[in-house]
């Protein structure tokens, strides 16, 4: 979705070309989804097609999203100029798993002319990485107009919402135990969980151990983007607990949605959320989340105001959390680099 997002903004004034991972078209933008299918190995093979396609369009940027994935892409790509959006695991995760993944990831940071970063702790880890050219912070902004308050639910439900996918990354099973914590103290709350990531099968085996999970948890099967702002509306809370990540476009939504939230506290989420004012930060362990789920709803007539000063958050130019604000960023720094030969 967000590179979807990307591609059709800059296809309203350029020719636009989504080479991608994905089978999934994207409206209104030429895509070739020749890395969607196949091993490692044979993705790697297409490259030579990828190169003959770059070498055939012509472009004058070639992006690639995620550094480790298409990052690598890109810089193998053969383009004139090679852009790179660090992503947040890309950066502060997947280096940890192998010396494979950070030879890839150092390749990458030298053949970039340019990295967009969604924070400035993100542009500190990539020079800590070694990468020495310019950053452009730019996030994966949210649209004002869709996402902001609606119509909630009308149960008589406390509703908290995990955001991303029940991935490791995410601590999916660190909320569960913490959401159960906390149960004897809210005995009106449910958790929604989003039916995907690679540990789903934990979480589900996690939630049918007891009936005091199984009565309290609920899957959300894929929702279409239009309808994730009705989504946000039926919810009284939500929750974000990555070990790794950039300023979430997630996150971002819920706060213009004035949805409250508990976050990760760690230094990209200290960017935007101050905790007990415009949301929750809480450690990655089940106590602490507990904790901030016990405190959220014994102040949930609270909740509205904090929702309020979240959406201010998002609002403020200084906080280049809107789409728009970081699209004009995101133009210029490719401006600035047109000016330039390009290393790649």
């Amino acid at each position: 979705m967000h590179v979807q997002r990307w591609a059709q903004h800059f296809s309203k004034d350029s020719e636009v070309l989504v080479v991608s991972t994905s089978d999934a078209p994207v409206p209104g933008v030429r895509t070739e989804p020749i890395f969607a299918a196949g091993s490692q190995l044979r993705k790697l093979l297409r490259v030579f097609k990828l190169r003959k396609l770059v070498k055939e369009f012509g472009p004058d940027i070639v992006h690639g999203h995620y550094l480790t994935l298409g990052g690598l892409y890109a810089s193998l790509s053969g383009g004139k100029r090679v852009v790179g959006s660090a992503w947040g695991s890309d950066i502060y995760f997947d280096p940890q798993r192998s010396f494979k993944v950070r030879r890839i990831l150092g390749f990458v940071l030298r053949k970039c002319d340019l990295i967009f970063a969604g924070s400035r702790d993100a542009e500190a880890k990539l020079r800590t990485l070694g990468y020495e050219g310019p950053v452009s912070i730019v996030r994966f902004g949210v649209d004002v107009d869709r996402f902001r308050k609606g119509k909630g639910h009308a149960e008589n439900e406390f509703r908290i919402m995990h955001l991303r996918h029940c991935s490791e990354v995410y601590n999916p099973l660190v909320i569960l135990e913490g959401f159960r914590q906390a149960l004897s103290s809210m005995p009106d709350a449910y958790l929604y969980m989003l039916e995907s990531g690679n540990q789903i099968s934990e979480v589900h085996q996690r939630v049918d151990s007891g009936a005091e999970l199984k009565d309290h948890v609920r899957f959300i099967n894929w929702v279409p983007y239009e309808k994730v702002p009705e989504l946000y509306n039926s919810m009284d809370m939500a929750i974000s607990l990555p070990t790794s990540d950039s300023v979430a476009a997630s996150v971002l939504e819920s706060m213009a949605s004035e949805l409250p939230l508990i976050v990760s506290d760690i230094p990209n989420m200290r960017e935007i959320v101050v905790d007990g004012v415009n949301g929750f930060l809480a450690r990655i362990d089940p106590e602490s989340v507990a904790t901030k789920l016990r405190e959220a709803h014994a102040s949930r007539d609270k909740l509205g105001e904090m929702g309020r000063r979240e959406r201010e958050t998002v609002l403020d130019p200084a906080r280049q959390a809107t789409w728009d604000s970081n699209m004009k960023v995101a133009e210029q720094a490719y401006a600035i680099l047109m000016t330039t030969g390009g290393a790649a």
